[in-house]
C-alpha cells in the first residue's frame, strides 16, 4: 500500500516538475519542436517518397529567410527546395531537372521568378531577380501559369520572407499590386479573344524584299468560310507594344479610321502606316 502511494507521489512530482519546466522554457520548447519538426518532415519527404507538405490551416506553411532557403540545394542530402512569386516548392522528386548539373539547377535554392521570363540563368542579382512588376501582362500570366504548375505537380512547402510576403507569412503590398496587375492582364486577354472572335486574324508572310505582308480571305484566321473577307488593321492589348493583324469588315473601317484609331475596353484596333484604307493587303518592316 506505501509503496504505491510513494510511487503515485513520484509520477505526481514529475508532472509537477515538467509542469513549470514547461512554463519557465515555453519559448525554447517551441523552437525545439518545430526545428526537429522540419527535420522530420524532410527526411519523410527524402526517405519515404511520399510527398508531405507542412502546411496550416491557411496554406501559410513554413516561413523562409533567402539563406535559410539556399540552405536547400540538394547537397549532403538536403532537398531541393525553389521559390517563385515567393511561394517556397518542394522539387527533390525533379532531381534530374533540378539537381547539381541540370537545366533548371540554376533555380533552386532562390527566387528567380524573373528567369522564368528572361531565360536568363548566367547572373542572378537577389534584388532584381523577382521583381516581376515591370514585365509585360502576358508575363504575368505565364508567371501564374508557372506558379500553378508547381502547386500541381510538387510539394508546397510555405513561403519565403522577401518581397511578396512579410516576416508573419502575410502578403506584402508589393505582392497585392502584383495581384492587381495580373487580373488586369487576365481582363485585358479575354477582351482580345473576345476581340479575335469579332475580327478574324489576317494571312501573314514574310520576305527579305518586302518585309511583312498582311492580308484577309474568306477564310484567314480560324479558317472558318465567312460572307466577308474584311480589311488588316493592327489589335493592340493594354500594356503590350507588339500587335497582332486583325479582319475588319467594311461595316466598321468608317469608325476605326475616323480617329485613328478605335478603343475596345484595355484593346485598339488601328490602321497600319502607309497602306490605304481599303487595301486588302498591306506591308510593313519591323
Amino acid at each position: 500500500m506505501f509503496g504505491l502511494l510513494r510511487h503515485l507521489f513520484k509520477l505526481q512530482f514529475l508532472f509537477v516538475v515538467a509542469a513549470v519546466l514547461a512554463g519557465v522554457y515555453r519559448t525554447e520548447i517551441k523552437q525545439f519542436l518545430r526545428r526537429h519538426t522540419d527535420d522530420y518532415l524532410d527526411t519523410a519527404d527524402r526517405d519515404a517518397g511520399v510527398p508531405v507538405a507542412f502546411q496550416t490551416g491557411d496554406e501559410v506553411g513554413t516561413l523562409f529567410t533567402p539563406a535559410e532557403l539556399a540552405h536547400f540545394n540538394g547537397e549532403d542530402g538536403r532537398p531541393l527546395y525553389l521559390a517563385l512569386l515567393g511561394s517556397v516548392f518542394d522539387v527533390s522528386r525533379g532531381i534530374k531537372h533540378y539537381g547539381s548539373g541540370c537545366s533548371y539547377n540554376f533555380f533552386v535554392g532562390r527566387d528567380a521568378s524573373v528567369s522564368f521570363i528572361s531565360g536568363d540563368f548566367e547572373s542572378y542579382d537577389p534584388e532584381t531577380s523577382d521583381d516581376v512588376l515591370t514585365l509585360k501582362p502576358d508575363d504575368l500570366i505565364g508567371l501564374a501559369g508557372w506558379r500553378d504548375f508547381y502547386q500541381k505537380d510538387y510539394v508546397y512547402k510555405g513561403r519565403m520572407v522577401g518581397r511578396f510576403y512579410d516576416a508573419t507569412g502575410a502578403p506584402t503590398t508589393y505582392h497585392h499590386k502584383f495581384l492587381e496587375l495580373l487580373q488586369q492582364a487576365r481582363d485585358a486577354k479575354r477582351q482580345v479573344e473576345e476581340l479575335r472572335a469579332r475580327y478574324p486574324g489576317c494571312n501573314i508572310e514574310w520576305s527579305e524584299e518586302r518585309g511583312t505582308r498582311v492580308w484577309c480571305t474568306t477564310t484567314s484566321g480560324d479558317g472558318k468560310e465567312r460572307s466577308w473577307i474584311g480589311y488588316p488593321r493592327k489589335l493592340y492589348s493594354r500594356g503590350n507594344k507588339s500587335f497582332q493583324c486583325a479582319c475588319v469588315p467594311d461595316s466598321e473601317l468608317d469608325e476605326i479610321d475616323a480617329a485613328g484609331r478605335t478603343v475596345h475596353g484595355d484593346a485598339m484596333l488601328k490602321p497600319y502606316d502607309n497602306c490605304e484604307p481599303r487595301a486588302q493587303e498591306c506591308f510593313y518592316r519591323v
